[in-house]
């Protein structure tokens, strides 16, 4: 399957809304992010699925690093540029880039990548994550198929819901209250996304045979074109459709909480119920020749980004194997403490226990080893006594913390709320990851300026930023690494002299097993330039301890 299309959905800047306007959030974040973002893309698709995509993108940066004075504008966003050519995925490389700032302080950017395969195609956009939307296959007559696929239902591993019993007055209510909630979040969502678009043109290898749902340009050639008062309308239509809310609400669902399934999605953003799809005959064609135009644009791509003043210095993704798995011994784990809210109602400003709807227990293994690095880990499967799948959405585990003595580890488990037919678990298992390491390095960061954005000698470590801290009096410094989550020892930092200073730290931020930032702070301020040494385990490998609990109580009891 091949991925052309990317819907954008909103990573960071979150609109700040209650919890019960979120159904309507994730549709519009779907294709646009808060801030102007517009876009205008052309893909060529060749028989082989390589291609070539020129991207026009116009955003308001989310940041300008200050520049010397007397400096071109375009020396402030060169950041934001490098950031589109260092984290775009499956591209073997760019040409005919250019950028500069417009009269309304938005960035603009145009530049044409080339791809070997368009199922690995991602364009890294600011503020931006992508979820695939059209794909790419085959059938056995070497016809090329284009189609979206479904929105994912997140609730669908959320376990069997039971739709709500209600009267009529009481279903007609609850949609009084579904449109009493998107009329209150309308005029944001009008004045946010109103003037927002997204246009992309597909030119194809073959003649188009059928098609629905996108407009044909063409015998070869589609277009897909979105505009935000377009999508506000057809929201619009949505929620004045009673029938429609009532059926929505009868399946159990809220309409400001649950998640669309493909035929809803795709009539809220494509305004019709069937999903794209594009059947091209088989007398198909390369349209340009890949490999020549490649070689081509590689032979001038460094000297295009000396030109443009844009320093690319990737730094390798830190990783290690997984070496091992061990099952923790019978009787090691058990559950702790439970939390189990079934009913709030934030409208009322009732929280049970200050929290929603949530089921969360707090384990606790016994270690056959002391002292374990342990990082994270991973819920693997949660059933209840009914057969019910309450392993949710959230997965992952977060945080997990050692004892005092080293010889325990305390770690919460967040699952879906259980029918109130459930008694118990009838399985509840997953696994925890440590890490051992051979060996203890030095990562010398270099003498380097201590202000935003100061890139150091060694690829991957940059200050993120340098902003005064909570506590008056103090600084504090966001450090932007390349390591994995648990491998850092400690940090010495310098003056240009040599002189050691006295600094501690402050928070990090990781993804998944990657630490991405570690704050450190100061009394005073950090001095304009400096040295950090980083000390680090090194020669590391993954190691795996699997748990299992079964047949206990919602309360973590035998049964």
């Amino acid at each position: 399957m091949n991925r052309i299309w990317e819907i954008s959905s909103m990573r960071k800047k979150a609109i700040v809304l209650r919890k019960k306007s979120c159904w309507i959030l994730l549709f519009v974040t779907l294709i646009f992010i808060l801030g102007c973002l517009e876009e205008k893309s052309e893909y060529t698709i060749n028989a082989d699925f390589s291609g070539k995509a020129t991207f026009e993108l116009t955003f308001t940066p989310s940041h300008l690093v200050p520049s010397k004075p007397g400096a071109e504008p375009e020396h402030m966003i060169t950041y934001q540029i490098e950031q589109i050519l260092l984290r775009s995925k499956g591209i073997d490389t760019w040409k005919d880039i250019s950028f500069g700032l417009t009269d309304e302080v938005s960035i603009h950017f145009i530049g044409t990548a080339y791809f070997p395969d368009a199922n690995k195609l991602s364009l890294w956009r600011p503020d931006v994550r992508e979820s695939s939307r059209l794909q790419f296959s085959k059938d056995k007559s070497g016809r090329i198929i284009i189609e979206s696929s479904d929105s994912p239902d997140q609730n669908k591993e959320m376990g069997k819901k039971h739709p709500p019993e209600l009267s009529e007055a009481e279903l007609a209510l609850q949609v009084k209250l579904a449109k009493l909630r998107y009329k209150q979040i309308r005029p944001m969502l009008q004045s946010t996304f109103g003037t927002l678009m997204q246009e992309w043109f597909l030119y194809l290898p073959a003649k188009i045979e059928k098609i629905s749902n996108i407009e044909k340009v063409d015998d070869t050639t589609v277009r897909w074109k979105m505009a935000g008062s377009e999508m506000l309308d057809n929201i619009d239509k949505l929620m004045s459709n009673d029938e429609r809310l009532k059926l929505f609400i009868c399946e159990g669902k809220d309409p400001f909480e649950s998640s669309p399934d493909g035929s809803l999605f795709n009539e809220m953003f494509l305004g019709k119920k069937e999903p794209i799809r594009i059947v091209l005959n088989s007398d198909s064609k390369n349209l340009f020749d890949y490999n020549a135009e490649v070689d081509a644009a590689r032979r001038d791509f460094d000297s295009m980004l000396k030109e443009l003043g844009l320093v690319l210095t990737r730094a390798e993704p830190i990783s290690a194997p997984t070496v091992s798995n061990v099952p923790a011994e019978p009787g090691t784990v058990k559950v702790g403490g439970v939390r189990l809210v079934r009913y709030e109602d934030e409208e009322r400003g009732i929280r049970p226990l200050s929290w929603g709807n949530n089921y969360t227990l707090s384990l606790i293994m016994e270690l056959s080893e002391p002292n374990l690095i342990i990082t994270r880990g991973r819920v693997a499967k949660a059933i209840t006594d009914t057969g019910q799948n309450i392993l949710g959405t959230h997965t992952k585990i977060s945080f997990p913390k050692l004892s005092k003595d080293g010889k325990a580890v305390i770690f919460d488990v967040k699952l879906s709320v259980p029918d109130e037919d459930a008694n118990g678990l009838a399985e509840l298992s997953g696994v925890l990851v440590h890490l051992k390491s051979a060996s203890i390095k030095e990562i010398d960061l270099g003498v380097m300026d201590f202000k935003k954005g100061a890139k150091s000698k060694v690829p991957g470590f940059a200050i993120q930023s340098i902003r005064p801290d909570w506590d008056k009096g103090y600084t504090r410094m966001a450090l932007k690494v390349n390591l994995l989550l648990g491998t850092i020892k400690s940090a010495t930092f310098y003056r240009e002299d040599g002189t050691e200073l006295i600094v501690s730290q402050r928070g990090k931020s990781f993804s998944s097993d990657r630490l991405m930032d570690i704050g450190y702070r100061i009394k005073g301020k950090f001095p304009p330039r400096g040295r950090i040494v980083l000390e680090v385990l090194d020669e590391i490998t993954k190691h795996e301890i699997s748990f299992k609990l079964t047949n206990i109580s919602l309360t973590g009891k035998p049964l």
